[in-house]
């Protein structure tokens, strides 16, 4: 070896300038032994190591020893500065940045990220960036621990800058678990490294050889710096720590992607006799290996957070406040100088809170429980500041990450936990009502979509609860929270019991003037126009828009007809009239166009043509076929009750209709139009 150009020109045979000119053009894989060897020199690794990473990153992992004794024995403030450049320009393998191949571009990325994800547990080796990424931070973990500055606080922002910007182009479990350990060294208070329990935490590079003093160390001085800059790379390691986990969970944005099902698995736990075990997200959870890696992802970041002083209340005062009074964000560029110039970010404040919040659910070892949280005012002025008012409910259930509205979910079970206060006010009441079914009405989970009854029911007027029920059943533009409405007015109705003659009570559940008023909400009139325009129309609002709502509200109607008590509770025979007239033939002569229209009955096949042969037969068996049925059972109660002729019928009154006009005026303020 003693004959090799790298080790015949070290210096002093040559100069330092020369010898790193040297070294770019003869380094090979072959020789990076031999530099390891040579390296452990510290001044020669002082005098060149900072030139050494952008030569040697692209021969990771081979070079990752060569790595360590630069993050060792060189200068800390230069390395750090190289460091923090190379994960700046690292990059994910095949990137292509044509945008005219963006959706290729997006499924590749998506298959990358599976074959990242199981490349660790099948033995095969991890792709080139994660190995560099996970090398680049171990050295920088070595490097803040050698640093001797007065403002250590500088160093670590441009360090942790550099980590998240290339953490979110390659996030996965082996990076996460890489930058966690690299903030857990950062910490001043950390717990010794737990050891790896998981296949991803192998690839977490840890270094225990000794390292060499900062040769450029500094005094802090006087004592007032030195806790202002302590304070200082805390909060930085909570502002890293936040940001993490905001990037992590956003990443599971995939539809079929479970997140971190902190709702589902809350209400599982708290209910097992709502749990369907086919659905079962804690028998998930337990069971699969990817999913039981994220808990214990997720259990190392609450960890930590704690470590690093956290608070839950200030976790939740943060999401308390609203998006206008919110400090500005982070400027890297400018160096703060007090911890209030480090804000904590409003939605990775939500998530970690929503997750300490599960825990004490969850987990039997968390002991830690999160903050009380009354449903009146405070979530609901939570939900506020990060879904806006009732006026855009179609954005709460689609346009929302997923994990927003989970975490959301989960502290409202959370809050559900504690009594119900009443809320101040009538509207406040309806907002929050509005907002939470429109989070839970399209979430695939009905433990999940039960959650706005127990507050809808809480409320201890009768006729308020009535009023939100009319406002969503009025409204057109509610249709996604149309089926809970009817789901609260059924439990009103069948769950509870109607009061005695002689008590004093609003019952307006049970009174079949007010039940009447909100019948032609719950069952509207149906057009019939099935012309060649509208037909492919009415098909698809009932098949898919409107279907499931009208199904939910034909089987309530049904079950109030078969109870004896109730059909003569409610006066039913004086809605049969308007049914018959306004719903069942209507319905009839429409699903007797859909059939007509069949090219297989000699029609035009509009419908067909529209959505698709297979579509157009599923819509017929799920929507119009269950919606036949519950029609044929229908109309067989009232004959069995009411007979067939309707003349023969009661109707009500013009007095009755204008009491009932007046119980209408009485929802208006509520009015959603």
């Amino acid at each position: 070896m003693d004959d090799d150009p790298l080790v015949q020109a070290l210096p002093p045979a040559t100069d330092y300038l020369t010898y790193l000119t040297l070294l770019e053009y003869q380094l090979t894989p072959a020789r990076l032994p031999l530099l390891h060897r040579l390296l452990q020199d510290e001044k020669l690794t002082t005098n060149i190591g900072w030139d050494l990473v952008k030569l040697l990153l692209p021969m990771v992992p081979a070079s990752t020893e060569c790595l360590q004794d630069v993050a060792r024995l060189g200068n800390p403030r230069e390395v750090i500065l190289r460091v923090s450049e190379a994960l700046e320009h690292l990059q994910p393998e095949n990137e292509d940045d044509d945008e005219g191949e963006a959706e290729e571009e997006e499924e590749e990325e998506e298959e990358e990220e599976e074959e990242e994800e199981d490349a660790n547990a099948a033995g095969k080796p991890l792709p080139p960036h994660i190995l560099q990424f996970n090398c680049l931070l171990a050295m920088l973990s070595i490097l803040h621990q050698r640093l001797q500055a007065k403002l250590p606080s500088r160093f670590i922002a441009t360090s942790l800058k550099a980590a998240l910007e290339a953490y979110e182009t390659m996030i996965c479990d082996e990076t996460t678990l890489a930058l966690l350990e690299f903030l857990r060294d950062l910490s001043p208070n950390k717990r010794p490294a737990p050891a790896p329990r998981a296949p991803s935490e192998s690839s977490v590079l840890r270094v225990s050889q000794a390292s060499a003093p900062d040769p450029e160390a500094e005094v802090q001085s006087p004592s007032l710096a030195k806790d202002n800059e302590t304070q200082l790379v805390r909060k930085f390691i909570q502002f890293g720590l936040l940001e993490l986990l905001k990037l992590y969970l956003l990443d599971f944005s995939s539809p079929m992607d479970p997140g971190m099902s902190w709702t589902v698995r809350m209400q599982e736990k708290l209910h097992p006799n709502l749990r369907l075990p086919e659905q079962s997200q804690t028998d998930a959870y337990a069971s699969m290996k990817e999913l039981k890696e994220r808990d214990m992802i997720m259990g190392k970041i609450v960890a930590l957070s704690r470590d690093v002083g956290i608070d839950s209340n200030d976790l939740l005062s943060i999401i308390s406040r609203s998006p206008g009074s919110q400090p500005p964000p982070l400027d890297f560029d400018d160096p703060p100088k007090t911890v209030d110039e480090i804000p904590l970010e409003r939605h990775g404040s939500l998530l970690l809170l929503a997750a300490r919040a599960a825990g004490p659910t969850l987990f039997a070892s968390s002991t830690h429980p999160a903050p009380s949280l009354p449903v009146f005012p405070d979530l609901a002025r939570i939900f506020s500041h990060f879904l806006g008012d009732s006026s855009n409910l179609d954005e709460v259930a689609f346009g929302q990450p997923h994990a927003l509205l989970d975490s959301l979910l989960a502290l409202t079970v959370h809050a559900l936990q504690q009594p119900i206060p009443a809320p101040s006010s009538e509207t406040e009441f309806k907002d929050f009502v509005l907002i939470l079914a429109a989070c839970t009405a399209h979430q695939s989970h009905g433990i999940v979509r039960q959650i706005p009854a127990t507050i809808v029911h809480s409320h201890p007027s009768p006729t308020t609860r009535f009023k939100v029920i009319y406002a969503i059943l009025e409204s057109d533009r509610l249709l996604s929270t149309r089926d809970s409405a009817i789901s609260w007015l059924k439990d009103e109705i069948v769950n509870t019991k109607p009061s005695e003659p002689s008590e004093p009570s609003e019952d307006v559940f049970h009174d079949p003037l007010w039940f009447w008023s909100i019948f032609p909400l719950l069952l509207r009139p149906i057009d019939v126009d099935s012309s060649t325009k509208r037909l492919v129309e009415s098909w698809t609002r009932l098949a898919q828009t409107e279907g499931a709502s009208l199904h939910s509200a034909l089987n309530l109607y049904y079950l109030l007809l078969s109870s004896s008590g109730l059909r003569d509770r409610l006066c039913l025979e004086k809605t049969v009239k308007y049914f018959r007239s306004k719903v069942l033939t209507p319905l009839r002569q429409l699903f007797r166009a859909f059939e007509g229209d069949l090219t297989a009955k000699g029609g035009d096949g509009l419908i067909e043509t529209a959505v698709g042969e297979e579509m157009c037969q599923v819509g017929l068996a799920r929507s119009v076929g269950l919606i036949g049925l519950t029609l044929d059972q229908i109309e067989d109660v009232m004959s069995e009750h009411f007979g067939t002729d309707d003349a023969d019928l009661k109707e009500y009154s013009d007095e009755d209709e204008a009491l009932v006009s007046a119980i209408r005026k009485k929802t208006e303020a509520l009015g959603l139009n």
